[in-house]
C-alpha cells in the first residue's frame, strides 16, 4: 500500500497531505496545488481533468523536481486522490553519481515507453488485409 499521496478539491486546493509529501504540501493546505508546483500544471492537470472527466483512475509517470514517479490519479465525487511512487531520484552527491541516475531515469523511462502499445498500430491493421 502506497502511504504518500495527498487529496485535491474540485478546484485543485490541497485538502489534505499524507506521507513523504507532508514537509512539501503542507504549508498549501486550503491553496491551489499550482502554487506550491507552477511547474507542474503542463504535466499534470491534463491527467487530473482526464480523471476527473471519465470518473476513472488515471496512472501516469512524469519527471518533475529531480524525481522520476509513478502517479495513480483517484476520483472521488469532488476530490481526486493523487497516490505517489517514487521510482528514480536524481542523486547530486557526486557528478559520478548524477551521471548514474540519469541513466537510470532514462533506462527507466526508456523500458516504459517500449512496453507501451503503438496506439497507431490497431488503426493500421485494417489497411494491411
Amino acid at each position: 500500500m502506497n502511504d504518500t499521496y495527498y487529496v485535491l478539491d474540485a478546484e485543485d486546493r490541497v485538502v489534505r497531505v499524507v506521507g513523504s509529501l507532508r514537509g512539501v504540501l503542507q504549508p498549501f493546505l486550503g491553496h491551489s496545488i499550482w502554487e506550491a508546483s507552477p511547474a507542474a500544471e503542463p504535466l499534470f492537470a491534463q491527467h487530473f481533468e482526464r480523471a476527473r472527466a471519465t470518473g476513472t483512475e488515471v496512472e501516469f509517470v512524469a519527471f518533475y523536481s529531480g524525481r522520476l514517479a509513478r502517479r495513480r490519479v483517484v476520483p472521488s465525487g469532488e476530490t481526486l486522490t493523487v497516490f505517489v511512487t517514487v521510482l528514480r531520484e536524481l542523486d547530486v552527491r557526486t557528478l559520478g553519481r548524477l551521471a548514474a541516475s540519469l541513466r537510470a531515469i532514462e533506462d527507466e523511462l526508456a523500458d516504459r515507453a517500449s512496453a507501451q502499445p503503438d496506439p497507431r498500430r490497431p488503426a493500421s491493421l485494417p489497411a494491411l488485409l
